[in-house]
């Protein structure tokens, strides 16, 4: 039966996109990763140079050695982090780009409070200008991270088409079966029906 073909064919270009979603996926979490870890560290050192000046200046050098130490410790820990959840996600959340993008938006939140934490204990901070309306902190999106970088962009947009496709050939295929039910049920009825 034609139909038959038609839905193995659809069925074949769903399973390759899907596989073609878990390499770009794959990639796409790499690529935020670092330069989710290039984009922290340009933050860090803008508000330390040029917002709190006075505070960096007045740290002796070990501990400004110490501080890198910790940034780069912590960065990197971050970023270990947000590839391995990407990576965690299921199919079905690598489909979903408002899942990604929540769950990404999650942990650089959570990773902007562990960095603005780590400025305090270093004292370019003080406590309390992480807290309150006038807050004094740093913060990243992943708007900006994603701009910043053509390779993310360029991965984000095909996750995006990639999403499209499968949402498009699903609808393809449920209306192959849609056709294929009808099919069946004529030839039902006209192998029962007799004169």
């Amino acid at each position: 039966m034609r139909i038959d073909k038609d839905i193995q064919n659809i069925q074949k270009a769903i399973a390759d996109a899907l596989v073609r979603i878990d390499t770009i996926h794959l990639e796409y979490s790499q690529a935020i990763a670092r330069a989710t870890q290039q984009q922290i560290l340009l933050a860090v050192f803008s508000f330390c140079t040029q917002k709190c000046p006075e505070a960096f200046l007045a740290l002796s050098l070990s501990e400004r050695q110490d501080l890198q130490e910790s940034l780069r410790k912590t960065i990197k820990t971050l970023c270990d982090r947000i590839q391995a959840q990407l990576e965690e996600c299921d199919r079905d959340s690598r489909v979903n780009q408002e899942n990604l993008d929540n769950l990404l938006s999650k942990l650089l939140d959570e990773s902007m409070g562990t960095l603005n934490q780590l400025l305090v204990d270093s004292k370019i901070l003080r406590a309390a200008q992480i807290q309150g309306e006038k807050a004094l902190q740093m913060s990243i999106r992943l708007a900006e991270i994603e701009f910043t970088d053509r390779q993310v962009m360029s991965h984000r947009g095909e996750l995006r088409v990639l999403s499209a496709r499968i949402a498009h050939l699903q609808n393809e295929l449920e209306k192959k079966y849609q056709q294929k039910t009808i099919a069946e049920a004529e030839l039902a009825w006209r192998s029962a029906w007799v004169e």
